[in-house]
């Protein structure tokens, strides 16, 4: 198996389906991802809008005034990669002039402005998800395949280079639940070409689904083990809450499928 980069997410937020706003104070947060950091997480990934089904949408105003604190503050303790996790250019663009590294655009680069972004900051990475509702006359497969194209050749048009590029399947995203269970079940048929890919399924629906756990905070065992199997199928990177038992779970995987 090769190495897995995992991400851990710290959301400051007072409305996270995921952890139910614990870390919306920025000190608190800011502690948190200092854990996870001990923990064994490779990225910080800081987002400050919810989008959990039915939230309510902030101003990239409020966004920005939610995670510059926390960007701020891990910056001062460590030199550890951090993405963002917006769809605002606004937000993207602060958080990379004080120390972001990477762009996590739930929304694939749709919002005009995204783009000029990513090229006013040439040495960040570039995610980009698939959370486009699906297109029925296609199968998840064909549709992601298609989104992937269409990105690639835009990245590739405006002069974003090959190596930036990262690429997520958006689990939970607009997708039913047999959906999601194959992109976890097949990785190797969401990938685009050679281009990393990211996968994110911690605390979702879909492990509601296959657990029957309907509190978000208790379905980390289920996270990690509906992570475990696409990081060990060549998934570059993953997104987890719980860092320390995924990182857990891949040491012990390593050990015990090693020659």
């Amino acid at each position: 198996m090769k190495d897995v980069k995992i991400m851990g997410i710290v959301n400051v937020t007072p409305d996270s389906f995921s952890d139910g706003g614990q870390f919306f104070d920025a000190n608190t947060a800011i502690a948190h991802g200092l854990q996870l950091i001990k923990d064994g997480a490779d990225i910080l990934d800081i987002g400050g809008q919810s989008t959990r089904p039915g939230y309510t949408e902030v101003s990239f105003e409020e966004e920005i005034r939610r995670i510059d604190p926390v960007i701020r503050g891990l910056r001062e303790h460590s030199d550890i990669p951090i993405s963002i996790d917006t769809y605002f250019p606004e937000v993207a663009d602060h958080a990379l002039s004080i120390g972001a590294t990477i762009i996590n655009d739930v929304r694939g680069l749709d919002l005009p402005g995204m783009m000029d972004v990513a090229l006013k900051y040439p040495k960040s990475d570039v995610m980009i998800m698939h959370s486009r509702p699906r297109r029925k006359e296609m199968t998840v497969e064909e549709d992601i395949q298609d989104f992937y194209e269409e990105k690639y050749q835009a990245c590739k048009t405006a002069g974003i280079a090959d190596e930036r590029i990262i690429f997520d399947p958006g689990i939970g995203f607009g997708k039913a639940v047999e959906e999601n269970v194959e992109i976890l079940k097949h990785p190797q048929k969401f990938r685009y070409k050679d281009f990393p890919v990211l996968y994110g399924v911690s605390r979702k629906r879909t492990i509601n689904h296959l657990i029957h756990e309907e509190n978000p905070l208790e379905r980390d065992f289920g996270s990690v083990a509906a992570t475990l199997y696409p990081a060990t199928q060549g998934v570059e990177y993953i997104r987890v809450h719980h860092v320390k038992g995924m990182k857990d779970a891949l040491n012990v995987w390593t050990t015990l499928s090693s020659n």
